[in-house]
């Protein structure tokens, strides 16, 4: 990340990251600037980028996965304890 045509926007995020954690802060609320203008970046140099967007993506589609089956997991016990009483 320290190269391509993001460096100076990585630089500037991984710093809001580190001061984030010292001084005890929300990290997304703090850096929330800084990570958009590094995301906008990447798309804009989506060709030195695509390994890492393609990996961000699928993190992102495996956590919705998750999500879903944690939702049909709560739905399907509410109906059992509702058709038990």
């Amino acid at each position: 990340m320290k190269g391509g045509g993001c460096k100076d926007t990585f630089t500037a995020w991984e710093d809001c990251v580190e001061e984030a954690e010292k001084n005890k802060e929300d990290i997304v609320t703090k850096c929330m600037e800084v990570t958009s203008a590094l995301k906008k970046c990447m798309d804009a140099n989506s060709d030195y980028y695509q390994p890492i967007l393609a990996a961000e993506k699928a993190a992102e589609e495996e956590v919705k996965k998750e999500l879903e089956a944690q939702k049909i997991a709560e739905e399907e016990v509410a109906a059992k304890k509702q058709a038990q009483g």
